[in-house]
């Protein structure tokens, strides 16, 4: 029995994903899916392990989930605020059961499982959103399914809204552009199916999101990419790579001036309206410093108390714009020091792994290419939810999660597991060394005992 409840607990991480779908549909269905979370904590103990998994996040979270209790208490409409409140928990049950898998069992089967669930939004994406040209061709996808273009579920008028796709996409791109960079030379010897699979993963999610024309999205590709390739090329040309990075952005500024008046992320609110909306947002922050205004609220609250003139009211403000002022919204200041903590956290945690993969010579290791792909990823999820939100507790949320549980577990992999990392380029200088050496007819170099920190 403690056998079993081992490998439920390994897999924990599965069976949550599968409990998804649930989240779309009515409050009893929600309501079996939240019972998994404890049954889970209970197979965990049985097993012989901590009902919450050790990591560095744990402070962070339990002041998030304290301020999301308060929130629910305070809030004027809880079956307002209940899904989304609901969606944090399976998040946050999502990452502790990401960090306490990765423990036992590979980390590569969720990073397999976070590309193909990206790949299989990008492909909904494609039948679900309307689009705009130039790429208002793809609008024929919905012609090839089957009877009436079914509407998606939980999705405004039944229709995927672009931006909050780019928002998601911007989250999984960057990790396969890494993985595709960075470990194709080392699978193309023995799986070339797995680099083709990367290649075309990497393609059709930058497809799709450069198709949303969601200008916030498109910006925070570019920063994730720019992260990603500061990883692999030499430190000379870096500088380099910024430099050209900034002055293509001053140049798309200086020459859409007009354009970021208009639309600065791909919709009709444009610049001005999300200067209004922010200026509410900060109003509203004032008012409810402590508590915020509880989850999901603000759309109502700010038709109410906090009428909005540039904004028509007949757009459904689903949140704040920006993800900072929809977090201090949502749970309060309080809630906000959390949910900061958790990017400092996970900056932290990316650089301390990234310096003990060179310390150890392992920069051609797979991990190095997963930090990478992180990196990029939270990075771009934080430029995106400047100018957008994929708020916390929606039901793509779930793969910020997943990005928050892969960081802690390639942190615990590298510093704490006591895995042997391949330290390539300085066996392959003492192999060269040696074969000089022999064809000079002198004594072979013996190599210094490796490092196993």
């Amino acid at each position: 029995m403690r056998n079993a409840a081992r490998i439920i607990s390994q897999w924990g991480w599965v069976f949550l994903l599968f409990l998804l779908p649930l989240f779309m549909f009515p409050e009893g269905a929600r309501g079996l899916a939240l019972l998994v979370i404890p049954f889970l904590g209970l197979i965990r103990v049985f097993a012989g392990e901590r009902l919450v998994p050790a990591t560095p996040y744990n402070a962070a979270l339990l002041l998030l989930i304290v301020m999301l209790g308060i929130g629910l208490l305070t809030s004027y409409d809880p079956s307002l605020s209940g899904p989304k409140a609901a969606g944090i928990l399976v998040g946050v049950a999502l990452f502790f059961a990401t960090a306490e898998s990765s423990r036992h069992t590979s980390l590569w089967g969720v990073v397999a499982a976070f590309l193909a669930i990206g790949v299989v939004m990008a492909i909904v994406g494609l039948f679900g959103s309307v689009w705009v040209p130039p790429f208002d061709f793809l609008n024929g996808a919905r012609a090839l399914l089957p009877g009436e273009s079914p509407a998606m579920p939980g999705a405004v008028g039944g229709m995927i809204n672009p931006n909050e796709l780019a928002g998601v996409l911007g989250w999984v791109a960057p990790l396969a552009f890494a993985c595709t960079i960075g470990m194709s030379r080392r699978l193309w010897r023995d799986n070339k199916f797995v680099v083709a699979a990367l290649i075309v993963t990497t393609l059709l999610l930058s497809f799709v999101l450069v198709a949303t024309s969601s200008r916030g999205g498109i910006l925070a590709l570019s920063t994730a990419i720019v992260i990603v390739l500061a990883f692999f090329i030499p430190l000379r040309w870096r500088l380099v790579l910024i430099i050209g990075f900034v002055i293509g952005l001053l140049i798309v500024v200086s020459y859409g001036r007009a354009l970021l008046q208009q639309d600065l992320v791909g919709d009709t609110l444009g610049l001005n309206g999300r200067l209004e909306i922010w200026a509410r947002a900060l109003l509203v922050i004032e008012d409810f410093p402590v508590t915020g205004v509880g989850l999901n609220a603000f759309r109502r609250v700010v038709q109410v108390l906090y009428p909005l003139f540039e904004v028509s009211p007949d757009i459904d403000l689903a949140h704040a714009h920006n993800h900072l002022f929809q977090v201090a919204l949502d749970l309060g200041l309080p809630g906000l020091v959390g949910y900061l903590a958790l990017w400092f956290i996970s900056a932290g945690l990316l650089w301390s792994t990234t310096a003990n993969l060179k310390k150890r010579g392992a920069t051609r290791h797979p991990y190095y290419s997963l930090v990478a792909g992180l990196s990029g990823s939270l990075a771009a999820g934080w430029m995106f939810g400047l100018f957008d939100v994929v708020a916390l507790g929606s039901r793509p949320a779930f793969l910020w999660w997943l990005l928050l549980g892969m960081t802690a577990s390639v942190h615990y992999a590298v510093r704490y597991s006591g895995e042997k990392l391949r330290h390539s380029h300085l066996q392959i200088g003492r192999f060269r060394l040696n074969s000089r050496a022999r064809s000079l007819g002198s004594p072979t170099f013996s190599a210094p005992p490796e490092n196993k920190a």
